[in-house]
């Protein structure tokens, strides 16, 4: 199930202009366990906020339960490179904030508790909130208390009274709520005035200088620039303190907050800057999208071709990571077993079941490797460094990989 939208979900304007349709998609987060098994279908359909606030987003909210609980397939700990950013994220946290004995520190959608890991072991109440954590409880060590639930001040309050949060934090998450203005108010009411926000979530002008279209999945429902966030953060009572980069996820950016009035010094003249910028690439105009829908559009008849020739000239394609950002590549490229008789992965949980829509086998790392394919199409290409760093011996032995965005490279 699911439902269109007929206003902005930051500005509430019903000028809503579509900039780029995926198709009609089977769930992108979840994997069926046999090729019969019945998996939702829902448009996955770009619009764009012809009114004050510019937000990018998709045309049509799913059904919560349908993405996470038992369904949700993502683990931040079995990525070396996850991990190591999120670790290095903490780090960062605690230069910015002294944390004392009995503060409380709150990770939203906290997944197997990989964040909280790194912030000291005793002193502290350390809070994970996140309805898949009925699925990956066993991963939260006993110092670190687990809420399997969506985050909101009330449920926070049960927990903790009126104890305010000295640091929150919400990674890969924020782009996915039905109405984020709520959410940043509830996120204002539990935290310290002193406290700070960190969140951070994929960049919009990024996906579009990188082509990274399969940042586009049924659960993300906005695709943020700063200036959306400047618009709640100044309607809220948050101020922004600084802004950073990274190649996390295909280019993502980090946010820190604090509430307005709150002694720590902001960086106005970084974030100024930032925006302006923005201004200057033509967000606010439907210039940028009309041109990134022609270049993936481009790029999916570009792979197709190449797949293609590959069988013809008689070589043996695998698929590498089944991921959420593959699936939706798999899926706009109508790409089949035909084309990857199937996809190595590194998540048991996943071994034995197959994409949704496009029904291709995942099979182990090892089980892939036996069938000694000649390329594989790594579908979490922005992974990349990583990928080719672990897989020296396959690529001595004669191996390649395909990374198939931001433009398609054989290595």
């Amino acid at each position: 199930m699911y439902n269109e939208i007929k206003s902005c979900r930051i500005c509430g304007s019903q000028n809503l202009e579509t900039i780029l349709n995926l198709g009609d998609q089977a769930l992108t987060g979840v994997f069926p366990k046999t090729k019969k098994q019945k998996v939702g279908v829902m448009p996955l359909e770009l619009v764009k906020c012809m009114g004050n606030c510019d937000l990018v987003q998709l045309k049509h909210t799913g059904n919560l339960s349908e993405f996470y609980g038992e369904n949700y397939g993502y683990r931040s700990g079995l990525n070396k490179s996850m991990v190591t950013h999120l670790h290095n994220k903490v780090k960062k946290i605690l230069e910015i904030i002294k944390l004392e004995k009995g503060d409380l520190v709150i990770d939203i959608g906290s997944n197997d508790s990989t964040t909280l890991q790194a912030y000291p072991k005793t002193g502290l109440h350390l809070l994970g909130m996140d309805p898949t954590g009925v699925k990956f409880k066993e991963y939260y060590p006993d110092h670190i208390q687990l809420v399997a639930d969506f985050f909101s001040s009330a449920n926070v309050k049960k927990v903790f009274g009126n104890k305010p949060a000295k640091v929150i934090t919400s990674f890969s998450m924020f782009y996915d709520l039905e109405d984020p203005t709520s959410f940043m108010r509830q996120v204002f009411e539990v935290l310290d005035q002193n406290g700070i926000w960190v969140f951070e979530q994929s960049y919009m002008p990024t996906m579009l200088q990188m082509n990274s279209y399969d940042t586009i999945c049924h659960e993300h429902l906005e695709y943020y620039g700063l200036k959306q966030i400047k618009f709640m953060t100044d309607r809220v009572g948050f101020e922004i303190l600084d802004v950073e980069f990274n190649d996390i996820n295909g280019g993502s950016f980090s946010i820190v907050c604090a509430p307005k009035g709150s002694r720590l010094k902001a960086q106005t003249a970084k974030v100024n800057s930032i925006l302006e910028n923005e201004r200057k690439l033509g967000l606010h105009t439907l210039k940028p999208y009309n041109e990134f829908k022609d270049r993936i559009h481009q790029q999916r008849e570009n792979l197709r071709k190449t797949l293609r020739e590959l069988s013809q000239g008689g070589k043996k394609v695998y698929g590498y990571g089944a991921s959420t950002k593959g699936n939706v590549l798999l899926q706009f490229c109508e790409i089949s077993e035909r084309e990857l008789p199937a996809i190595a992965e590194v998540n048991e949980d996943k071994f034995g079941s197959f994409t949704p829509g496009t029904l291709i086998p995942i099979i182990s790392e090892q089980d892939a490797k036996k069938n000694k394919p000649d390329y594989f199409l790594v579908l979490p290409w922005h992974f990349r460094e990583n990928i080719l760093a672990r897989e020296t011996d396959y690529l001595k032995s004669g191996g390649k990989f395909l990374f198939p965005l931001p433009d398609i490279e054989a290595i």
